[in-house]
């Protein structure tokens, strides 16, 4: 299996994207939204231990190899980018897994094409788009530049993100909701998702099937802390939206 990296343009933007590529396959194939500061080489392990389905992973504009442009950030404009994917690549019955704020951009497009679906999977992330409060960017950028070995995202491009983010909660349209879910959930401190959050999902979701994974040692990254339970996890749920 070989990667193939490329790029589709939505309305003068480059969004990057990497493939396995595996066309011929009958299963259900992923389109992976990273996290908010990560890029589609963040989830290149987990697309080569996908072998037996496409998978997809996409930079998001201003992270990775996509073109950075000076404004366009909000929820609406995140959408665009993997509405460009999926239409290119004409994908349909497919399964969309969003990471941490990637997860407002999986859902946020779920609602509005769940004809499309055949699975959601939400990883460590609550039923909301947040708004970034004044002084997030340069807070992010230190985190960054003293945490991470490299960074997928500019300094330009939080301020961005901060100037132009807003407050969406999804909590009245989740009942919209009707494809297969699945929700992953670090049980550490650094953990995004509450036992309210949970909640919120499982008593508003359309779903006829909700599946909860809860990894013990992970915090937030649970692909770094809990990796081959990540794998495992993800493909049981693959199998069940195959049916």
């Amino acid at each position: 299996m070989q990667l193939i990296q490329n790029w589709v343009n939505n309305k003068g933007i480059k969004i990057n994207y990497i493939d396995n590529h595996i066309i011929n396959s009958e299963k259900t194939p992923l389109l992976i939204c990273p996290g908010l500061s990560e890029s589609a080489q963040d989830y290149i392990k987990i697309i080569e231990r996908l072998r037996d389905r496409r998978c997809i992973a996409l930079s998001f504009r201003g992270r990775g190899k996509s073109d950075s442009p000076e404004h366009g950030y909000t929820l609406t404009h995140h959408l665009q980018d993997i509405h460009s994917i999926v239409e290119c690549l004409n994908l349909d019955k497919f399964c969309i897994m969003g990471y941490s704020r990637g997860a407002s951009y999986a859902l946020g497009y779920s609602l509005l094409n769940q004809n499309a679906l055949k699975g959601l999977i939400l990883g460590e992330y609550p039923a909301q788009h947040k708004k970034m409060p004044k002084g997030w960017a340069s807070e992010s950028m230190e985190f960054y530049n003293s945490h991470c070995q490299s960074i997928s995202i500019k300094y330009n491009v939080l301020e961005a993100i901060e100037r132009e983010s807003e407050q969406i909660y999804f909590k009245d349209q989740l009942p919209n909701i009707t494809c297969n879910t699945l929700i992953l959930k670090g049980e550490k401190e650094e953990t995004l998702l509450t036992i309210e959050d949970i909640s919120e999902y499982i008593q508003n979701l359309g779903s006829k099937s909700i599946r909860i994974k809860h990894f013990e040692n992970s915090g937030h990254d649970i692909k770094e802390d809990e990796f081959e339970s990540l794998i495992n996890v993800l493909e049981e749920f693959l199998e069940s939206v195959d049916e």
